[in-house]
């Protein structure tokens, strides 16, 4: 080994800048005893994430100002005892300060085109559907309840009430709004191709007879709040998987783009 270069048992650590606190390969075993290595890694990923995302030197100047205001920093005699009571350098204060921002835009790069398909896959799990369900286990009666539903003889809510087996008895047959998916799957089926008002003739499943009316199908929209959350969702599992490949042992690759 040359001498100049120091062995890994020899590389110090800081937690405090120029304050050496413990070798690498005591905080090697620190972090495996102590559970740390998930966290290392996690940080790691965040880490590339923020090297790789440029930002406009008027952003990250605007970034900083809000958030040294969010830490109730409002004068400049005020910046340096801050920083050390957080053992931090200047480019420590410009991390955290723009860390969510440069996150967002590497989210909005690499994974926006995936929100789509994504959105589209998960359109069922993500419309919302309310009916109304009567069930009784003797079909004479249910064919009975269809009849008088349909000659007005009585409302659907009255008879829900009166007759049904089911714990829709207490909501008077309503109800949802609910996830198409989270349905029987022979009911979401009458309703993906029902319209708001119709009312299915009585069906038999699996031990009950069932009496079906939509009353109400709200689609779902791929609004901002919706992109977010999908956004957030893919680059979870985006995250999750990289971590592993470094927890792993193995090169996770380059960032996508």
């Amino acid at each position: 080994m040359n001498e100049t270069q120091p062995s890994v048992k020899d590389q110090w650590i800081e937690l405090k800048p120029g304050v050496p606190f413990i070798s690498s390969q005591e905080l090697n075993r620190i972090a495996r005893q102590q559970g740390l290595c998930l966290a290392i890694a996690q940080a790691a990923v965040y880490d590339e994430i923020c090297q790789a995302i440029d930002l406009p030197e008027d952003d990250v100047d605007q970034l900083t100002q809000i958030y040294l205001s969010e830490q109730g920093i409002t004068a400049q005699d005020q910046l340096q005892p801050f920083l050390n009571s957080k053992s931090w350098t200047e480019d420590d204060l410009i991390y955290f300060a723009t860390k969510g921002h440069r996150v967002s835009v590497f989210q909005s790069q690499a994974f926006a085109e995936e929100v789509e398909l994504r959105f589209l896959n998960r359109k069922l799990d993500l419309d919302q559907v309310t009916y109304s369900l009567i069930r009784v286990a003797n079909g004479d009666l249910a064919f009975e309840l269809h009849q008088q539903l349909l000659e007005g003889e009585a409302s659907f809510e009255e008879l829900a009430a009166n007759y049904s087996e089911g714990s829709e008895q207490q909501t008077r047959g309503l109800l949802g709004p609910y996830p198409l998916s989270q349905a029987n799957e022979t009911v979401a089926e009458k309703l993906r191709v029902s319209q708001p008002g119709q009312l299915w003739p009585p069906f038999f499943l699996e031990d009950i007879w069932v009496i079906l009316r939509l009353e109400h199908w709200e689609g779902a929209r791929l609004d901002d709040n919706t992109k977010e959350a999908m956004l957030d969702e893919i680059f979870d599992e985006w995250l999750n998987k990289r971590v592993m490949r470094y927890l792993n042992g193995n090169n996770p690759g380059a960032l996508p783009n």
